[in-house]
């Protein structure tokens, strides 16, 4: 799979209409094209089976003999309009092939469910058989073939979402918010099914209940998040009955935007993260919660995960005014799970930052390695289901002599907009040398020769293929649970995988380090750097720290696009009065998300960046080795000028 990360909202207008999801029959009934998939024969018990007929009409003609109750097929097309099922038999008797109607009048006949195991291979003597049956499960996973996400548009997204339609792992229909969980046309009977299907619940059991849990989640910046309670017929030790679901923000005036960016601009985000639990819990070196079941259609861009809620002792609101800075923190018993956490908020941590982030460090480095050795599986797998920048042509980086970046003027109009915003109205959140015209000269200057060469950055950071990394995307402090063990040392398990793949690990780096107070990533970023040696080829750290840089100037494009947004979230009226970060309109999570608390403090590390680690002489550097690596000249002023 492989997609720009220029311009793909405009890559999946253009071709969106030429490769989209499944296909239509001259009938126009929708066809299901995800093959893999099975179903069991739960009808016909009473007739010796259900009825065969040689095509998809159901006057065609009618095959000898009865598919047999109990029988499983595998599904070569199923037609989700009629019902209608083409089938090859795996078990049971009757025609080998043919096609079925999966309910009468109301009446079940076929139900989906889990494919079978290829080998009867026992547990290993030493593993517990809940961790075999998730060993079985993550390689029943790999051997489906799934199809690959397909580029939607802002057009398909907003006439589709309210539909219900299959998923692409499964093929079932599911819910995409709490109420259609909680409802008669989902609940328990439904996710009975789902887990069946997905192979996380034993067919003897099954669920019985659904319930909504009082505690509400109101943090999340790329999803909406619940939780909700379950029975089972058959209780485990193994089976978690208070469960965690995460699904799409909704199509509302507060969230619509956030729909928008994470289902079209960011696409396929989610799809990454739902075959992260589906295809790794298995293999990653870390803990991550328990996977029950996920789904997501490539027709409404709708999807859900849900999996086991993890147990936070302390679950309760977070110091957003920063009363407790500098204070000492309760320290847990071990094993007690600290947290949940929150970005740019560093004084929360229980213990040093350093510790915590060096601990996300170490952990996507640890992956990073792990995946150079093939410990997660077949490459070419890993870059049909994920982010594979290592498979990227030269060609599709877009390189070109003039600017490869966005329009100069509409640049230059940004970043002047968003110099007024630090040097006057939000001046007290910035340090004050973003008022002097030297500085705002030189942030100018930088940003605008960055973008000159936008697509020659990409390139020059994935040009080396040591440097490129299958890891974790976003490995920030609220991404993560940690505890720390008998010994005292801190450990983690991680959630939220979005964009989980390959790029290059300065890149990735960023991303994990990015809401770091400036002040302690400038004091350890050369331990940061030194951690990030996975055990596969020899990294140079200057390299690392190089890609890291670029990286943040990148975000940097749309942090400065984001004035108007930072305006919505706290009125421009309101500023006049606000004496420091720590104000609840600043501060606080607004509309349950940490986005402008996160705008700010990242434009105000990148101004530090700038300032203190002279990004521009970087940019100068980079200048001259990509200008060396690609042979060429450098590129005009006048694709750096407005």
């Amino acid at each position: 799979m492989q997609f720009q990360c220029v311009g793909i909202t405009d890559f999946g207008i253009n071709i969106i209409h030429l490769r989209s999801f499944g296909s239509v029959c001259s009938a126009g009934f929708l066809l299901s094209m995800t093959p893999g998939l099975f179903w069991e024969i739960v009808g016909g018990a009473d007739k010796g089976g259900i009825l065969v007929r040689a095509g998809k009409e159901l006057k065609s003609e009618e095959k000898s003999g009865r598919l047999s109750h109990g029988a499983l097929v595998r599904e070569i097309e199923f037609f989700e309009t009629n019902g209608r099922l083409h089938y090859e038999i795996v078990k049971g008797t009757g025609p080998e092939n043919g096609w079925v109607s999966i309910q009468i009048s109301g009446k079940e006949l076929a139900r989906r469910t889990a494919a079978p195991f290829e080998d009867d291979e026992a547990a290993p003597e030493d593993m517990p058989e809940a961790e075999w049956r998730i060993h079985r499960r993550c390689k029943r996973e790999r051997q489906r073939d799934v199809p690959e996400w397909k580029p939607i548009s802002i057009e398909q997204v907003m006439n589709n979402h309210t539909r219900v339609a299959p998923g692409m792992f499964y093929g079932l229909h599911f819910p995409w918010s709490e109420e259609m969980l909680l409802s008669s046309k989902f609940g328990a009977e439904w996710l009975t099914q789902a887990m069946h299907v997905a192979g996380t619940l034993p067919m003897d059991n099954k669920v019985m209940k659904v319930s909504a849990d009082p505690f509400k989640i109101t943090t999340g910046n790329n999803g909406g998040k619940f939780l909700f309670e379950v029975e089972y017929l058959h209780s485990s030790p193994d089976l978690h009955t208070r469960l965690f679901a995460k699904i799409p923000h909704a199509m509302e005036q507060a969230t619509q935007s956030d729909r928008l960016s994470s289902s079209v601009n960011k696409q396929p985000m989610e799809f990454y993260e739902l075959n992260s639990s589906r295809l790794l819990e298995a293999t990653l070196p870390v803990k991550i919660p328990r996977y029950y079941f996920a789904d997501i259609s490539n027709e409404t861009s709708n999807w859900i995960l849900i999996t086991e809620s993890i147990d936070f002792k302390d679950p309760k609101r977070l110091d957003f005014e920063g009363k407790t800075r500098g204070a000492p923190k309760e320290q847990l018993e071990a094993l007690e799970i600290e947290g949940p956490y929150d970005k740019c908020m560093d004084w929360c941590l229980r213990g040093e930052p350093k510790d915590y982030y060096m601990t996300l460090v170490r952990c996507g480095a640890r992956m990073a390695g792990l995946a150079h050795k093939g410990c997660f599986g077949d490459s070419e797998v890993l870059g049909k289901y994920f982010e594979n920048f290592a498979a990227l042509p030269f060609s599709s980086f877009g390189m070109k002599a003039e600017c490869s970046g966005q329009p100069p003027n509409q640049l230059k109009t940004k970043i002047d907009t968003a110099l007024s915003f630090m040097a006057d109205t939000g001046k007290v959140l910035f340090p004050s040398f973003c008022r002097t015209e030297d500085f705002q000269q030189k942030l100018r200057n930088t940003l605008m020769k960055l973008n000159a060469y936008a697509a020659e950055m990409n390139y020059w950071c994935h040009a080396d293929k040591d440097y490129i990394a299958f890891t974790h995307n976003n490995l920030n402090v609220d991404n993560a649970y940690f505890w720390r063990n008998a010994s005292g040392e801190l450990e983690l398990g991680v959630f939220d995988w979005g964009s989980m793949g390959s790029r290059s690990l300065g890149f990735k780096m960023w991303w994990w380090l990015y809401c770091h107070e400036f002040e302690d990533l400038s004091a350890n970023l050369d331990a940061y750097l030194e951690c990030c040696d996975f055990g596969g080829p020899k990294l140079q750290k200057e390299v690392l720290r190089m890609q890291f840089i670029l990286t943040g100037l990148q975000q940097m494009f749309g942090l400065v696009s984001a004035v108007g947004q930072i305006y919505k979230m706290c009125p421009k009226k309101e500023w006049a009065t606000i004496k420091d970060r720590y104000d609840p309109r600043v501060g606080d999570n607004i509309h349950g998300k940490s986005t402008l608390r996160l705008y700010l403090q990242v434009m105000r590390t990148i101004c530090l960046i700038v300032e203190e680690w002279k990004a521009d002489k970087v940019v100068d550097d980079f200048e001259e080795k990509v200008t060396e690596l690609l042979g060429g000249s450098k590129k005009a002023p006048s694709t750096m000028q407005a």
